[in-house]
């Protein structure tokens, strides 16, 4: 480029001023030549004003296995003033190959480019190794402190083979419903494809992926292996030995063995088959030591409440909502008690609680099963004052530590404020007579403020207008009676005449007869919205406050086989024993009208 403009200006200086162009032409000349002379200005500038670019290294994990390798990632937002020079990391690393990749952005009019070098390597020694700064250029590199552990323990099928499993599960003696990391690993010196990979089983748990599989190089046995790596979690239903069946793994290889040239130019393919090892694990029960109501075994569990205002504050009627949240490392969601009931157990009788229905999330992460529960509890104060909302306390079983802890949100303070409208903050004024004195009221018994009766001329034009609208109706009834057409009033019909209700009957004496708990959980509901159909009865909780006694801790049981400890071979004659032997089944005296069973919304 410099070489082009050089010419181009000796081109400029060999034409400049001519007799025989006009004189416009030589004034255009005359600029191009002082432009060219503020050239080398121009450019020292540019050069003295480009920033150098910030490089950052990471690594793809930490710590690391001496026999494996891992990626190192340089990364720069802006373009370097060179190519690098990895030449410093043989030191302590051996370099195995790299790559380079771009992205390319537009944001909001905004232009950014990143460049990332990745650089797999393989320490040389264990211990705390440092990642040089990188040159490039005259750029360089952040250095990269890195722990570098011992080779882990051969495991069994490291004995020469070119493709071959290992699978492993930690811990080897959990508890029941406690969770259990079950690695599987393709190790492989061939050149494969078309992998086709068994999934784990065993009966009485719960199995769930974790994550995405991760590729990297190790040893077994003095010799080098691709290995790829697949995470699952384990969740052991009962107590006593579980069995996790061995795993297949079935590929294609080119019959040349491990040369690229056969790899390419031989066609020839034959089966790679391996075989894992079968996994047993020792499950204990429930320990003495924990006294909680529901069992719930986790690695880590916290929980913590939020409100709509920052200061929990609100006047008279106004609602306010309380946010709980729990997250749990190492347990399923549905292990996660409910909070709500809890939450209103003691809480005040001048204050309504209106709760949402949960927010339940599950996140697999390779390190394990991450769960979130979240409620939120719109509570609306009928009186002002200070109020104590109770703890919440969740009882909860460590599978690291082995012992029982407690996570509690403490005793919070409402403040409710007198509203501007409430009777509390405007008492009402009594009508005074012409001599001063208060006069006391016409009826003591009336509920209504003082301003809402009618006094002085609007008195009289009130009692004139009923009058006149009074007369109107009945002179409107007579004529309707007179007209010789009485119509017939239709008689109000209710939500349901019994026969729905008992077909949703039928239905659950089926379910229980088959001893089919979700059928039983579907007919209850259903029964449930026929018998009150103005309430919101969303699930078996809602039901089980309504139903007392014998029902009530049935349907708990179910709801507990269903959710939150599975019960293999539930049977439902005790269920269907209870729902017929209840009172509020056998007479209509349980179901309220739909005017008394309205409310505008769910309360507890």
């Amino acid at each position: 480029m410099s070489e082009l403009f050089y010419l181009y200006s000796c081109f400029l200086w060999a034409h400049r001023s001519d007799p025989r162009l006009n004189p416009d032409s030589n004034r255009v000349l005359s600029v191009l030549r002082r432009l060219i002379r503020l050239w080398p200005l121009i450019f020292l500038f540019h050069a003295g004003s480009a920033s150098a670019a910030a490089i950052s290294v990471t690594a793809d994990r930490d710590p690391i296995p001496v026999s494996e390798s891992f990626t190192l990632i340089f990364s720069a937002e802006k373009t370097p003033d060179d190519d690098p020079d990895f030449a410093p990391l043989e030191k302590d690393f051996h370099v195995l190959g790299q790559s380079q990749s771009s992205q390319i952005s537009l944001i909001n009019g905004r232009f950014s480019k990143r460049t990332e070098w990745q650089v797999t390597v393989m320490a040389k020694r264990t211990g705390t190794l440092t990642v040089p700064p990188i040159a490039f250029g005259t750029d360089r590199s952040q250095p990269l402190t890195l722990q570098v552990a011992g080779s882990p323990p051969p495991l069994a099928g490291g004995n020469g083979e070119d493709f071959f499993l290992e699978v492993e599960a930690e811990p080897k003696n959990p508890y029941v419903q406690a969770q259990v990391i079950y690695t599987v690993r393709v190790l492989s010196r061939v050149h494969f494809s078309a992998a086709n990979l068994s999934e784990p089983s065993a009966e009485d748990a719960l199995i769930q992926r974790l994550g995405d599989d991760r590729r990297y190089t190790t040893h077994r046995s003095g010799l080098q292996y691709t290995a790829i790596e697949r995470k699952y979690a384990i969740f052991p239903q009962k107590s006593g030995t579980l069995l996790l069946e061995p795993l297949t793994l079935e590929a294609r290889s080119a019959a040349g063995g491990r040369s690229l040239f056969n790899q390419f130019f031989n066609h020839s393919t034959h089966i790679l088959r391996a075989h894992s090892d079968s996994v047993r694990l020792d499950v204990r029960p429930i320990p003495a030591a924990f006294s909680g109501k529901h069992w719930l075994p986790a690695e880590h569990l916290e929980i913590d409440d939020s409100w709509s205002q920052n200061a929990p504050q609100t006047t008279v009627g106004e609602p306010i909502t309380r946010t709980i949240t729990v997250r749990a490392d190492g347990t399923t969601v549905g292990l996660l008690p409910e909070l709500e009931p809890q939450a209103s157990r003691r809480s005040p009788a001048d204050i309504k609680r209106y709760p949402d229905q949960p927010l339940l999330n599950e996140e697999k992460l390779t390190t394990g099963l991450a769960s979130v529960r979240q409620e939120k509890i719109a509570l609306i104060p009928a009186r002002s004052g200070t109020y104590r909302i109770p703890p919440i306390e969740i009882p909860w079983w460590n599978t690291k530590t082995e012992r029982m802890e407690a996570a509690r949100v403490p005793e919070r303070t409402l403040t409710v404020l007198p509203g501007a409208q409430s009777p509390e903050s405007t008492p009402p004024a009594l009508p005074t007579t012409r001599s001063g004195s208060s006069a006391a009221p016409a009826r003591p018994e009336s509920s209504l403020p003082s301003e809402a009766l009618p006094a002085g001329p609007a008195s009289g034009l009130w009692f004139w207008l009923a009058l006149l609208f009074g007369l109107g109706w009945i002179g409107t009834a007579a004529a309707w009676w007179l007209s010789g057409r009485p119509r017939k009033t239709p008689v109000p019909q209710s939500y349901d005449d019994g026969r729905s209700e008992r077909s949703a009957a039928n239905a659950l004496r089926i379910a229980c007869r088959k001893n089919d708990p979700a059928a039983a959980r579907q007919a209850l509901l259903d029964w449930a919205r026929q018998r009150w159909p103005s309430a919101r009865v969303m699930g078996l909780e809602d039901l089980e406050r309504r139903c007392k006694g014998e029902l009530g801790r049935e349907i708990e049981r179910l709801n507990r086989t269903l959710y939150r400890h599975p019960e293999p071979g539930w049977q439902g004659q005790a269920l269907w024993a209870a729902f017929r032997s209840d009172p509020m089944i056998s007479s209509k005296a349980g179901k309220p009208s739909v005017a008394a069973d309205l409310e505008p919304l769910y309360k507890l």
